[in-house]
């Protein structure tokens, strides 16, 4: 109630006011009478627009341009505006309230309680937070143990959450606040252990553009009012450039002013308690085991690994359970670029898709619905250790959010049949010299079993003999793997990148004959493109496959590309002893899986 007090103060010049009153009137005038139109797929529709979902940002917008003025209106104008535009608003938005946790169903409810509260519609207000699908049941359902929205992208993490702002800080200390649902305040936390050395968040499932802190601050200055936390504080130093992040790496973030509307309002004054960059460093270097959605493994060299275990996403998921992506630095070696703009026909024909990401695509068909599992976490001397899995085990495969959304069945174009009682099992060990990705694939009959990377460079070497091949190496239309070529069979070799102004190395293992393919694929943006590495294995009558593959990368300033050595060895106890070289070090593991936990210990 003290902001919509506040809110209410603001004085503006008397031309701006007027322009408001008269756009508001207006509207109120016509509004009634628009009628109902829209058919855009996967979205209910408007009155003034095509959709709901626009419907609702509109009103959100022209409701709080009716808080800064109201006191300036004369008491039939605002009536007027109350009974013309948003009471008819409200009913509308109530009809077509979508039944389902979702970015929209956030957007509008929170926009019907923010009409509501200015209506004193106590009836509406309540519904919207205590109706199947309202705001509690989004809260309580769409957002994850660890704070990430469900749908498992930060672009839609703080879409969801922007709105819900909108609505909370307009009913602060009234009985319709939510700034006390501890969801809230997880939604501020957990995306900031995710940032990467250039200050932007990872892109993944439907991003287009990576966020970066600078375009946070505004959601942390309330944060900062609400909670008062030294770390919201820090975070706000960083964003506006009053505290350089520190460190061997010289980590930059772009900047921001201090001029938002949310600064405004909340700003506090920053305490002048510059330090020596610690949480800079944290963001950007520490781990982030999360056991709900995503865990992030960082070295001192400045290398990040994502691997996606989140459950399954929904209407913005892209079927890519164990998803990896790797970077050293600001530069991507592969990586999930996200997508692009809904209306290019790449973003619904390749990049939804399990073939375009770095996971494993069974018989060329996408992944089925599943929630991926952390299994375990460690950091060690050596370095840090993930492992994480996924199955299509029973039947039906349970999901997490199974009765909470609905998927429109052509958004569904994956092949049950393919992944019917397989499991996959990811280690990915990282220390200071190499990235250790350990694939275990089970399967209970024959099937095309694809490990995929997309690299963000071009194959220099390779023992391997390539051939042009003009097969289809997935069900996906063959427009998206360009320039497709067919190498030898074989257990071991190596590869040799040209990422970057840097070089890549790889090398390869697997327990049978692996089948390689070479592609062209897109990247992000568009203009450019990466290459697809698929590691095929014709399991036959094999029902697990193991993969192990390693990765070291050196910056063009960086002395020598060095050597990259890997050894596998399949003792007859059923252990694995991994030896790994590079740079004239090496380290050895035992690894046995187990039923839980695989064990992995180092053995010197």
């Amino acid at each position: 109630m003290q902001n919509y007090c506040l809110y209410s103060r603001i004085n503006g010049e008397e031309a701006a006011i007027r322009q408001v009153r008269e756009v508001l009137l207006r509207y109120a005038r016509y509004y009634s009478g628009y009628e109902i139109h829209g058919n855009v797929p996967y979205n209910g529709p408007g009155k003034l627009f095509a959709q709901t979902l626009d419907e609702a940002h509109w009103i959100i917008d022209l409701s709080y341009a009716y808080i800064f003025i109201q006191n300036r209106l004369e008491p039939e104008d605002r009536e007027s505006i109350r009974q013309g535009l948003l009471q008819p608003c409200a009913e509308f938005l109530t009809k077509y309230r979508e039944r389902q946790i979702h970015n929209h169903a956030v957007l509008i409810n929170s926009a019907i309680g923010i009409v509501g509260f200015l209506l004193g519609d106590k009836a509406l207000l309540h519904s919207i937070l205590h109706n199947p699908f309202g705001l509690y049941d989004q809260l309580a359902y769409g957002v994850l143990e660890d704070g990430l929205w469900y749908e498992g992208n930060f672009h839609y993490h703080y879409y969801a959450f922007d709105s819900l702002l909108k609505y909370a800080v307009l009913v602060e200390d009234t009985p319709w606040e939510l700034r006390t649902h501890p969801a809230i305040k997880r939604m501020f936390d957990y995306p900031l252990g995710y940032l990467l050395p250039d200050g932007t968040l990872p892109n993944i499932n439907d991003a287009s553009f990576g966020k970066k802190l600078a375009d946070l601050a505004r959601y942390y200055e309330i944060a900062y009012a609400w909670y008062g936390s030294e770390r919201y504080a820090e975070l706000l130093r960083l964003a506006y450039g009053d505290e350089a992040p520190m460190g061997s790496r010289g980590l930059s973030f772009g900047t921001a002013r201090r001029d938002s509307f949310e600064a405004l309002v909340f700003g506090q004054p920053l305490p002048d308690t510059k330090g020596n960059g610690d949480l800079a460093q944290m963001l950007v270097s520490d781990s982030s085991p999360a056991a709900g959605g995503l865990t992030k493994l960082v070295n001192r060299r400045g290398w990040h690994v994502l691997v996606k275990h989140s459950p399954f996403g929904g209407e913005h998921d892209h079927m890519d359970r164990l998803g990896l992506s790797f970077g050293a630095g600001r530069v991507p070696l592969f990586i999930d670029p996200g997508t692009t703009a809904y209306g290019v026909p790449a973003h619904y024909g390749w990049f939804k898709h399990t073939y375009a990401h770095n996971t494993v695509g069974l018989n060329g068909q996408d992944q089925p619905p599943a929630d991926g599992e952390w299994v375990q976490y460690r950091r060690e001397a050596w370095g840090s250790l993930v492992e994480s899995r996924v199955s299509w085990i029973g039947e039906p495969v349970h999901y997490q959010m199974m009765g909470f959304i609905s998927l429109p069945k052509e958004m569904c174009p994956w092949d049950h049949a393919a992944y019917h009682g397989t499991c996959i099992r990811r280690i990915n060990i990282l220390t200071e010299e190499t990235l250790l990705d350990i694939v275990k694939v089970s399967v209970p009959a024959s099937r095309d079993i694809d490990l995929l990377y997309h690299i963000s460079g071009t194959l220099e070497a390779s023992p391997i003999q390539w051939r042009d091949w003009n097969g289809q190496l997935c069900a996906l239309s063959p427009e998206w793997t360009l320039d497709m070529q067919h190498g030898d069979c074989y257990r071991e070799t190596s590869y040799r990148w040209k990422v970057g102004d840097g070089v890549m190395l790889q090398a390869g293992w697997c327990s049978e004959a692996v089948e390689p393919f070479l592609a062209r694929t897109l990247d992000l943006p568009m203009s450019s493109s990466r290459r697809m590495l698929c590691q095929r294995v014709q399991s036959g009558g094999r029902r697990e496959i193991l993969f192990v593959n390693a990765f070291s990368y050196n910056a063009a300033d960086e002395a020598g590309t060095g050597r990259l050595s890997l050894d596998v060895n399949h003792c007859s106890t059923g252990e694995f002893r991994i030896r790994l070289g590079s740079k004239g070090k090496e380290l050895s593991w035992r690894l046995l899986w187990s039923n839980e936990a695989a064990v992995v210990e180092l053995m010197n």
